[in-house]
């Protein structure tokens, strides 16, 4: 006689746990990236039966998300031009006018490639600053 073969259901609807794939996708970040940010301890995570977790609600935290409102301070958010990418094997270099300004950025060159930046586009430069140091000059 053949078994039967049971089937587990899972919880329909969201839920606030993911897998390393749906965190690195929900971040918007390459899945070597998000694994190497994990690895240096920079994404909360929490290991379940093994396997690395990610609760929503903290990566939120982390990407400094508020329920309800904006993702990000305006005070944060610099909108400018890309005037300037310069590549190699692993990262990129950005650069954005924003105004008079300049800001540089380096990220991966994955994240170049999934955010399809060129020279001329728009972009927005997002500050999270964990440390601001002042001092004195003599």
């Amino acid at each position: 006689m053949p078994r039967k073969r049971r089937s587990v259901e899972r919880a329909k609807g969201p839920t606030d746990v993911l897998t390393a794939r749906e965190a690195a996708k929900y971040l918007r970040l390459a899945l070597p990236t998000f694994y190497r940010y994990m690895w240096e301890g920079k994404i909360p995570s929490s290991k379940i039966g093994g396997r690395y977790r990610f609760k929503q609600s903290l990566l939120d935290r982390w990407l400094g998300k508020t329920p309800g409102g904006d993702d990000v301070s305006g005070r944060n958010k610099f909108v400018g031009k890309v005037s300037r990418i310069k590549r190699d094997a692993i990262l990129a270099q950005v650069n954005l006018d924003v105004g008079e300004h300049k800001i540089t950025a380096v990220i991966t060159r994955d994240a170049l490639e999934e955010l399809g930046l060129k020279v001329g586009d728009t972009a927005v430069a997002l500050m999270k600053a964990t440390e601001v140091m002042i001092i004195k000059e003599h």
